[in-house]
């Protein structure tokens, strides 16, 4: 059952990730556990091996005793390759569990993630146990848990009321770790190849935040002086083609791979794509992403890149504001400085003041006030 149909049948407030023995939903792929008591290395390289999310299968490794209720959905986000904010206006979300795990339920059904092997279960607390299984409630993954040692009480008890199998040998481990989940599609953005840089590196390449015309050769040669790096070029806002250049999947990667919240990328995404300002924005629907509106109301494709980050920007409104799931990009006071910083750590920066097209002055009577090239304002 999709994310989508489990809110329509199940939800008529914001998701909580809470379980309830004796609830399940039919339908569910099996929860298999992996039995390895005497600790075994070759159980764990077995896992570690099946991390390939490129066919929808990723390994999860819990931060050795790290209890807080958030600490599991911050493994998960990284095992997707989510980078959570270091700054504190980007890092305000992730200390609230039940939001961290709806941007987690938000991007496994975005991204298609569909089994899910999480080891060294026999060391997570109970209400990670409660977490992780009301998310294969909501999403239907395939979850598979490796337990290094004797099974905790509390997954004892939940087997006890669950449907589920056993795995006791290397052979079995493997055979389950190993279930496959799904098939890329050759027209999907290849967002599990982000090289994963972050913090940024400090002379990584920046670019200009698209306007509705594409910068000229001397408007990105007069930004790449004042920040003493490379500026790549893009696509003019509203000009993005279905693929991506090689500038623009370089951006791409940073935008799946530095914004852990499925809003603050997805709200980047769509100014880079559209050229509106926040404000317009706030106002796209939450309807399925194939077009996007632009700054001058055109109606364009969505690139490739960006229809990930929308639909979970989508699937994650669903969850946290149901009532309201109709605005796809609502932002608060927070939310806004939080796309600020990530466009910051995107390396995403604004026209220098006096070279946007739509400027009458020339840029070498700016040049005078010196400074660098500010960073994309949410508001």
């Amino acid at each position: 059952m999709t994310l989508t149909a489990a809110m329509t049948e199940t939800t008529t407030g914001p998701w909580r990730p809470t379980w309830l023995p004796g609830n399940a939903r039919p339908g569910l792929p099996p929860l298999t556990v992996v039995h390895d008591p005497h600790d075994d290395h070759a159980f764990m390289a077995a896992a570690l091996a099946a991390h390939t999310p490129a066919l929808g299968r990723i390994t999860v490794h819990p931060t050795p005793v790290a209890s807080a209720p958030a600490a599991l959905a911050h493994d998960l986000l990284r095992s997707m390759g989510k980078h959570l904010p270091l700054a504190e206006a980007g890092a305000f979300w992730s200390g609230n569990t039940e939001t961290t795990w709806r941007a987690v339920a938000a991007w496994i059904s975005a991204l298609r993630i569909g089994h899910v092997v999480v080891t060294r279960t026999h060391r997570i607390s109970p209400r990670h146990f409660e977490y992780i299984l009301a998310l294969r409630e909501l999403t239907g993954i395939r979850l598979t848990l490796l337990c290094h040692g004797p099974l905790p009480t509390a997954l004892t008890a939940a087997l006890a009321v669950l449907p589920h199998e056993e795995a006791h040998t290397l052979a079995a481990a493997r055979r389950t770790v190993g279930a496959p989940a799904s098939h890329p599609s050759a027209s999907r953005f290849a967002w599990w190849e982000a090289d994963g840089q972050f913090p940024p590196h400090p002379d990584e390449p920046h670019f200009l935040l698209p306007t509705q015309r594409a910068p000229g050769r001397g408007k990105i040669e007069t930004a790449a002086r004042r920040l003493g790096r490379r500026v790549l070029p893009l696509p003019a806002a509203g000009c993005f083609p279905p693929e991506p250049d090689e500038p623009t999947t370089i951006l791409a990667h940073r935008l799946h791979a530095r914004i852990a919240h499925p809003i603050h990328a997805a709200a980047l995404a769509a100014r880079i794509v559209t050229g509106c300002p926040a404000p317009q924005l706030q106002q796209t629907p939450a309807v399925r992403a194939a077009t996007i509106r632009t700054s001058r109301g055109w109606e364009v494709q969505t690139p490739s890149w960006a229809l990930d980050l929308i639909d979970a920007a989508r699937r994650f409104g669903q969850l946290e504001w149901p009532a309201h799931s109709d605005r796809l990009l609502r932002l608060t006071p927070w939310g806004q400085a939080a796309v600020t910083e990530a466009a910051h750590a995107c390396g995403v920066i604004e026209s220098p003041a006096g070279t946007t097209p739509s400027s009458r002055r020339p840029a070498a009577a700016h040049r005078s006030t010196g400074g660098t090239p500010a960073p994309i304002r949410a508001v």
